[in-house]
């Protein structure tokens, strides 16, 4: 890979953890990675981080943790997060991430699936999953909990046994690194499925480091003037594989306390580069919206005109007079607050409403969505600054194929493509060919240009009890675009006919639920935004009735941690909610 100024960043041969050593010969820092603390900011530096990877790395080795075994880690997103990662790795062993707030049933199964070694477990977070979970597990390390599980060992102390280790055997953790080739495993990662117990996606060294390298040939980025703000969690592989590549980069990186203070986070840190997922930009939307409507008349005016000039132009098109003059009006004022340096927000995990891509578009947010999946490694395609098309998940990443089988469901084949699914030769033998083709279960086309679309899932296809098939994803983002809701969920599957249920935000319960039920108010908006959502649907697609829950969908339960959401647990949850709907008396 070339970085700019002409740079040459050759591609590591002993694994992930070779992207430190790069970083450190080439370009160290004296801040490198951030995180905030207490609400001021913390730094660490490239030699910092390179050392406490080490002291990490041979600590692990003194604790009996060898190469091949696995670890699991568990904890917010932090530098720390980033440490232990590369110490598990540059031991040859296998991290295990594990979200926080993952269901009881789901750890369990995580931890025995993956048969873990270890646990590392970071601040009050992790130190939480531990206590709960601490039978399960052999050793148990902490970092900055509170309140450490019994028996826990603190992270210094092993890191001090890790010294010893280096001072009697000065030349292991040299030896540890040469035993890391590309198609070492490197992670498992358990994908949270919407139905059934997750599966662990084994991805290689090799494999991640093909798609760090396709990243930043598709965005390449300047040590000398980018830096990166990371919300989303390491712990998902999409988030992951791009700090990788921040760090591969050499730039510097601000990681996230809270990503519900993204705003506040996006205005201290100024990031030129940051992810998220569709969700966090249509909420973007909402906030920006939101602030107009709360603005004294004349402005409120002046405002509602400009967001209608960005929801109905054409991004891909020189910009017209009505965005020129909504610009002066609003939209610079808009990414002051968002920073005023992004050049690059890459949007993965689900598909973006095109009405939410050509509203941030053309009010300046330079967006760019994307599609993959865990089992992919993750990307599979993503538009860049060199091509993009709205409404697209952009073209085939490089080094990349990918072909649409018959009926459209698309398949892709690379070097970042799972091994399979761990312990479990059958379920991988159902989605990998013997030639290496992945069946994603997505279905997609392709335009004569390249640009990949997504059209459906095919497991998120209902069938009524009338034989008419409703796909939910498009309803379902339709009765989003209410600020009001955070998230919907379609009930079709064998059912007579299409309801939903509407998760509300926090601050539509604090204004209009605070009592558990919807007032008045709340209950004609929502009916004004179904009569809405189905007057651009088929009869049959047509949402006949609906219930709020008056709180915000939350993850574990019925969110993943990327904010999809878990439609078998939904329906689990709120059997009786549902059942009430099909047994008549309308809306809920």
């Amino acid at each position: 890979m070339t970085q700019p100024g002409g740079i040459q960043l050759p591609l590591p041969t002993d694994g992930l953890p070779g992207l430190l050593r790069q970083v450190l010969a080439v370009r160290p820092r004296s801040r490198h990675l951030g995180w905030r603390e207490s609400g001021y900011w913390r730094w660490i530096s490239s030699e910092e981080v390179a050392r406490e990877v080490r002291r990490a790395t041979l600590g692990l080795h003194a604790l009996g943790v060898r190469p091949g075994a696995t670890v699991g880690l568990v904890g917010a997103s932090s530098p720390h997060w980033l440490i232990a990662d590369l110490a598990i790795l540059s031991l040859g062993a296998v991290t295990v991430p594990l979200f926080p707030n993952l269901a009881d049933e789901h750890a369990v199964h995580e931890i025995g699936h993956s048969r873990l070694r270890a646990l590392l477990a970071l601040g009050d977070e992790g130190a939480a999953f531990a206590i709960r979970h601490r039978r399960l597990v052999g050793s148990v390390v902490e970092r900055d909990a509170t309140t450490p599980p019994r028996g826990a060992i603190a992270w210094e102390d092993m890191c001090r046994r890790g010294d010893d280790l280096g001072e009697s055997d000065p030349g292991l953790y040299r030896r540890l690194a040469e035993v890391i080739a590309p198609d070492r495993l490197a992670t498992i990662i358990y994908t949270s499925g919407s139905t059934g117990m997750p599966k662990g996606v084994e991805l290689t060294h090799g494999g991640l480091l093909s798609q760090i390298d396709a990243a930043l040939r598709l965005f390449p980025l300047d040590p000398a003037r980018d830096r990166a703000l990371s919300c989303l969690p390491l712990a998902h592989v999409f988030e992951r594989m791009v700090v990788y590549a921040y760090l591969a980069a050499g730039i510097p990186v601000w990681f996230a306390d809270d990503v519900r203070q993204a705003g506040l986070l996006m205005r201290e840190a100024r990031p030129t580069i940051m992810t998220m997922v569709p969700r966090l930009a249509e909420k973007l939307y909402d906030r920006i919206a939101g602030g107009v409507d709360a603005a004294w008349v004349g402005r409120r005016a002046l405002g509602r005109w400009a967001l209608r000039q960005a929801e109905d132009g054409d991004p891909d098109a020189a910009r017209g007079i009505g965005l020129r003059l909504s610009d002066g009006l609003l939209f610079r004022r808009v990414r002051a607050a968002l920073g005023g340096s992004l050049r690059q927000v890459i949007v993965g995990g689900a598909a973006l409403d095109p009405r939410f891509e050509r509203f941030l578009r053309n009010i300046g947010v330079p967006l760019y969505p994307g599609y993959g999946l865990t089992e992919a490694g993750p990307v599979v395609s993503c538009n860049a600054p060199a091509a993009r098309r709205t409404g697209s998940v952009g073209r085939v990443f490089p080094g990349v194929e990918m072909r649409i089988a018959a009926g459209g469901e698309i398949e892709v084949r690379g070097p970042g493509v799972m091994r399979g699914y761990h312990r479990e030769p059958a379920a991988s033998a159902a989605v990998l060919s013997p030639d290496g083709w992945l069946r994603t279960g997505d279905l997609g086309v392709v335009d004569s240009d390249g640009f990949l679309r997504i059209t459906g899932r095919i497991k998120e296809l209902y069938k009524t009890a009338n034989g008419k098939y409703v796909c939910p994803v498009p309803i379902e983002s339709a009765l989003q675009r209410d600020p009001a809701v955070d998230h919907a969920c379609v009930i079709a599957d064998g059912r007579p006919f299409v309801a939903a249920l509407l998760f509300l935000s926090e601050e539509a319960v604090r204004q209009h639920a605070a009592d558990g039920s919807p007032d008045q108010a709340l209950r004609a908006e929502i009916e004004h935004l179904v009569a809405e959502a189905n007057g651009h649907l088929d009869a049959w697609m047509q949402v006949r009735r609906w219930a709020v829950v008056a709180h915000p969908a939350a993850i574990g339960q019925e969110l993943t941690p990327t904010l999809k959401l878990r439609r078998g647990a939904v329906i689990d949850r709120y059997h009786d909610l549902i059942d009430r709907l099909y047994a008549g008396g309308g809306a809920a």
